[in-house]
């Protein structure tokens, strides 16, 4: 169960639900995962329940801002960012606020 060896995986929303779910997963296949969420306690019990190769970050996706943090982390600690999963619930308007930018870099 290893096809995503050496591969990296952003899931925002991931410390519940569908995104804790799919983080789960893709650390079980052998990606590294970056999980994101607005709540600090469930992405800390999150990333000691995965263990190893995983990066645990406090975002709110409606705050460029965080987003941008959100982004160096995940670089700083692996360098690279091979699948995007966008799971976090937002307005659509937010949608295209924070998305275009970050499409357009």
């Amino acid at each position: 169960m290893s096809s995503l060896e050496g591969k990296v995986a952003l899931v925002t929303g991931g410390n519940s639900g569908i995104g804790l779910a799919t983080a789960r997963e893709f650390h079980a296949y052998g990606a590294k995962v970056v999980i994101s969420g607005r709540d600090r306690k469930t992405l800390e019990k999150v990333a000691q329940e995965l263990g190893h190769n995983v990066l645990a970050v406090q975002t709110d996706v409606t705050k460029l801002s965080d987003i941008d943090q959100l982004m160096a982390r995940a670089n700083e600690t692996f360098g690279k960012l091979d699948v995007l999963f966008v799971n976090a619930g937002i307005k659509v308007l937010l949608w295209k606020t924070w998305m275009k930018p970050l499409l357009m870099r």
